[in-house]
């Protein structure tokens, strides 16, 4: 539970630092880092849209779009230390 908690947080603070548009391949080191965006989008905090481009199979971008960066911000917020935060920019 700890680690999919972290593993949120960590896909959260990426998109939420970033401000791009990331596919679950920008966190291949997160074993089905899918299952993390699906709950994050479920709460509302991040948002998906599909790509699709002729002869490449279709592929969703997730981001943090201005009309949820609060929600997300005090969700982070609420689950982290100070220390936990600077961990997950790293």
């Amino acid at each position: 539970m700890i680690n999919q908690l972290s593993h949120k947080l960590h896909i959260l603070k990426t998109l939420l630092d970033s401000e791009v548009k990331l596919t679950a391949t920008d966190f291949s080191y997160i074993s089905n880092a899918n299952q993390y965006f699906v709950e994050l989008e479920s709460q509302g905090l991040i948002k998906s849209e599909w790509v699709k481009e002729e002869g490449k199979t279709p592929f969703k971008l997730r981001f943090v779009p201005r009309q949820c960066k609060d929600k997300a911000e005090d969700f982070f917020s609420l689950h982290t230390t100070p220390n936990e935060a600077n961990k997950c920019n790293g």
